[in-house]
């Protein structure tokens, strides 16, 4: 790839947050990168509950993240069942399986999964068949309500499912700090690229935490580090604020006050609150490997 002028002048520009490869690239991109053909990308949405996105047009393909239910998209290229989209949530680019994404206008949402994730059913039933999981945040188009069995009402969705009425909010779920959003998963097993109750990575724990305060941030932790808030200098505890994110390579820890801190940890494949000190001590760690960073979102919402 030949990079010309503009964002693209000192190197290559990230993969992750911008589609392009050897024979295509985003419209938006002419003139930044050099590529034998355009293209616009076209709307469209997920309408699975979890749509893995790989590095590649393959289902051996590492899974670096995942588009959630509802998610807006843009979808550049389809060959072989497979979309290279980027997401418009979080920007992020990837191969997604073409059966998992509608292409069209998205629709506006009427309503969000509001708990920590709602099965979706084949019938307005609980005892039917779970078809999918929707998670947390979740955009849904209710088609239908007024359905009940046995005391439970349902929404019929416009993509014909049905979810508990209970699990749905108008708004977008909220939590009152990052600390309250990532107590909602401790416990939850620790999926690489993953983003929601089923299992959730630490860079995904953050993502998650910050929207439940109406703040979107990147999706990786090298994104995260470079950009979140305000890198603050900290050289001992004492100095960390409640809602402080202490990055070290490939890995995020919440601190949530009091000595604790909240991460989705690979060692132990859960979300876990630890003691800092006592984490410090048995991972052989130091504040010299921290980055830490402070969003003023955070404190406001304290």
């Amino acid at each position: 790839m030949t990079f010309l002028g503009g964002e693209g002048a000192e190197g290559p520009l990230d993969w992750r947050l911008s589609a392009y490869r050897d024979d295509l690239a985003d419209e938006r991109l002419r003139g930044i990168v050099r590529a034998p053909r355009y293209a616009a990308g076209r709307a469209a949405r997920a309408v699975v509950g979890r749509a893995p996105v790989r590095h590649g047009p393959a289902a051996q393909a590492e899974i670096d993240t995942f588009y959630h239910y509802g998610e807006p998209l843009l979808v550049f290229d389809e060959a072989g069942g497979y979309a290279w989209c980027q997401s418009l949530f979080d920007g992020y680019v990837g191969y997604v399986e073409a059966r998992d994404i509608a292409i069209g206008a998205v629709p506006a949402a009427t309503h969000f999964v509001a708990t920590s994730g709602s099965y979706a059913y084949d019938a307005p039933d609980l005892r039917s068949t779970a078809r999918d999981f929707l998670p947390r945040h979740s955009a849904v188009v209710v088609a239908e309500t007024g359905l009940s069995t046995r005391g439970t009402d349902y929404a019929r969705l416009d993509t014909g499912s049905h979810l508990p009425l209970a699990c749905l909010s108008p708004q977008p779920p909220r939590s009152p700090d990052i600390i309250a959003a990532a107590t909602l998963y401790l416990g939850c097993p620790y999926l690489w690229g993953g983003r929601s109750w089923l299992g959730i990575d630490c860079s995904g724990l953050v993502q998650s935490a910050f929207r439940d305060i109406a703040v979107t941030v990147l999706r990786d932790t090298d994104m995260q580090r470079d950009t979140i808030g305000d890198r603050v200098p900290v050289g001992r505890e004492a100095d960390l604020r409640r809602g402080d994110l202490l990055y070290l390579p490939g890995h995020v820890l919440i601190y949530a006050g009091d000595g604790a801190v909240i991460h989705a940890d690979g060692a132990s494949m859960m979300v876990r609150q630890d003691n800092f000190a006592r984490l410090m001590r048995e991972r052989g760690l130091d504040f010299a490997r921290f980055v830490v960073r402070r969003h003023s979102a955070v404190a406001a919402s304290r």
